[in-house]
């Protein structure tokens, strides 16, 4: 089965300001302030100041004006962690009717031929798709920093740009819209390898963050791309058969999607003073 396909949709990493209700752990009704770290069409990861229990609901409804109209009451799955702001809290859309996010989702399964994949919003009318790229389309957005494409909710081509995360000062401003051993579920057949092996891995200069487990973020320089890996150089060095999260291409003030990762070998560039590291994506099931 196809690395990508177990995956029920891409994971975008995305800020958007939310107002989250309900009663907490110690059993005191709130109401406040909150923000996604992570989005998919059937959940998010959310930072909330507030302590709550696993399986509990609440109420979050959006933030910005044109968006007050998306609420849901959601599930708490779980919590991860904790940030300045508060709890890291994963939680989960209960209706699959309603559309919280404003976010069309392709199926992940249509994502095999993808050279990347971001999250794109029409100029006009600000409709927003989780977007596979091809070659050529990743050479114009390279270029043009957009693309053009058919709008589905305008009926006619318009220019796509990298959707930007959610600011409170921004939002007035916005207009409507419309070295570990490989798991068993890494391999793949000698037909899967050959039929890698021979598409197509193509040449650019993009902007990528990589992102690893008790490290910070780095930005790094994406040498060549294909839809089963990629390569960059860093100042840092990883080893290989390490995990990592790529994003591809990557802007800092806007939403980006971070695909598992193994590195399969790391090699020094003495005279650059980097490292050259070549990846491939890893396979993973749907709550990986």
């Amino acid at each position: 089965m196809s690395s990508l396909s177990l995956r029920r949709t891409d994971r975008v990493s995305l800020t958007l300001l939310l107002e989250v209700s309900g009663t907490d752990i110690h059993g005191r009704e709130f109401k406040q302030t909150s923000r996604t770290l992570l989005i998919n069409r059937s959940g998010a990861v959310i930072v909330l100041d507030r302590e709550l229990k696993t399986d509990q609901q609440v109420h979050v409804r959006r933030q910005a004006s044109q968006e007050a109209h998306r609420e849901s009451t959601v599930r708490v799955v779980g919590q991860f962690g904790r940030e300045k702001d508060g709890y890291l809290y994963g939680i989960e859309i209960g209706d699959a009717e309603k559309d919280l996010w404003g976010i069309e989702f392709p199926a992940v399964a249509e994502s095999d031929e993808a050279i990347a994949r971001m999250l794109l919003e029409c100029s006009y009318c600000r409709s927003r798709e989780v977007i596979y790229l091809n070659e050529l389309e990743l050479r114009g957005f390279e270029t043009n920093r957009g693309i053009a494409r058919h709008c589905k909710v305008c009926g006619v081509p318009s220019i796509w740009v990298q959707a930007p995360h959610e600011d409170e000062k921004k939002l007035a401003s916005r207009g409507p819209r419309g070295g570990r051993a490989k798991d068993p579920q890494d391999e793949v057949s000698p037909q899967d390898e050959q039929r890698e092996r021979h598409r197509v891995r193509i040449k650019t200069r993009l902007t990528a963050c990589i992102r690893q487990a008790g490290a910070d973020d780095e930005l790094a320089v994406c040498e060549d791309i294909s839809p089963v890996g990629m390569c960059f150089r860093s100042k840092r060095r990883y080893d290989s058969d390490a995990r990592i999260q790529v994003a591809v291409p990557y802007a800092p003030n806007a939403a980006n999607i971070f695909l598992p990762a193994r590195v399969i070998y790391s090699e020094e560039m003495p005279k650059a003073g980097l490292f050259r590291h070549g990846t491939e994506y890893r396979k993973v099931g749907p709550r990986a």
